[in-house]
């Protein structure tokens, strides 16, 4: 078990919620959403119907579970006007995005027409805001992203502070001395913030993407990002099948690429369609990265037909590219990675796995 599993489950005790309490508690039925992998293997979820943190782990079952107060957050009590048509002209930012990553128009939300009335929703009433991503930290807090906040919770599971953010998340990582924040936007907007103030320390790309995404929202992720076992991060941009590389302290400072052969050639861009980029995530004592495609998406690229989704094995040493066919139908989430499988969340709750090596 590691350290921080070990804190949850002195959380829980402390808070006087035994553990034992919880085991009805099942994850190949009750999970998802989203996960967050520690470096033993384990796995924290959120389990909405208890408002607990739910760690994991396959061999040892349900380790721990931290009941959490969740901050409130104010939400419109009108409902959102049904979405105009997208109009017949492209706007720069889809001619940008059809030009770089070949991305059609129906992966972005329309915007209104010109000159269209735009409605003001009224206040609403607070309710209890929606996790998104999590991880814990070093100092045994917990980092949640929910309805553009920044939440820090203690180990009591309370929020200390709060944060707005600039825009949606996409992926949430921690180093070793930072958080890393990727935004949802049509190329890499990345921040890195310190552990104790939640200060943005750098940032890479270009921070006014946040406007154009919150006029006209992306609806599939098109970047995603993973941390190696020194910190160094990686960032799958688009398409590419290359990684842009940072140094964690250096940040935007000297960016590099790292490329990948496949049986000696070097791949094909993915057609990314209407599904967008899938996770990519580091596998835990070894120089790889996994991600994850639909067939369609990378059959241009020299991947084996498959029945089911298709992991994408990059090797950061070899600089080498292979393919692993699963049987898993698209919807299937990957989260977490262990010694022979990798972990996905099912499209309709509960965990599904599929070999690696």
């Amino acid at each position: 078990m590691s350290f921080r599993a070990a804190f949850l489950l002195a959380a829980t005790l402390a808070s006087g919620l035994a553990p034992l309490r919880a085991q009805a508690w099942d994850p190949d039925r009750a999970t998802h959403g989203w996960a967050f992998q520690e470096v033993d293997g384990s796995l924290i979820f959120f389990d909405p119907a208890s408002r607990a943190l739910k760690t994991w782990m396959k061999e040892a079952g349900l380790l721990s579970s931290l009941t959490l107060t969740l901050p409130e957050v104010r939400k419109p009590a009108a409902k959102s006007p049904r979405a105009a048509p997208m109009a017949k002209g492209a706007t720069d930012y889809d001619a940008a995005g059809a030009l770089l990553y070949g991305i059609p128009t129906y992966q972005r939300t329309p915007s209104k027409p010109a000159g269209a009335k735009v409605e003001v929703p009224s206040e609403g009433t607070a309710c209890e805001a929606q996790p998104e991503r999590w991880v814990l930290d070093a100092y045994n807090r917990i980092w949640m992203v929910c309805d553009g906040q920044l939440a820090v919770l203690g180990k009591d599971g309370r929020a200390e502070t709060l944060w707005p953010l600039p825009g949606q998340v996409e992926d949430m990582a921690l180093g070793r001395d930072g958080l890393f924040l990727l935004y949802r936007t049509l190329k890499p907007y990345l921040e890195k913030r310190d552990l104790k103030s939640g200060a943005v320390l750098w940032t890479y790309g270009d921070r006014a993407q946040l406007k154009e995404a919150a006029a006209q929202p992306l609806l599939v992720p098109l970047n995603r990002m993973a941390l190696g076992a020194d910190g160094t991060v990686f960032l799958a941009e688009g398409a590419s099948l290359a990684f842009t590389v940072l140094d964690p302290v250096r940040g935007p400072k000297q960016p590099g690429q790292t490329f990948f052969t496949c049986r000696e050639d070097l791949p094909a861009r993915a057609l990314l369609g209407r599904q967008g980029r899938g996770p990519i995530l580091p596998w835990a004592g070894r120089e790889v990265v996994f991600g994850v495609f639909t067939p369609a998406q990378v059959k241009s690229c020299g991947a084996p037909e498959s029945q089911g989704l298709v992991l994408a094995r990059f090797d950061l040493l070899k600089g080498t590219l292979d393919w692993l066919p699963t049987p898993l139908a698209e919807g299937h989430r990957l989260v977490g990675l262990l010694d022979h499988e990798a972990v996905f969340l099912a499209p309709g709750g509960g965990l599904a796995y599929a070999p690696i090596h």
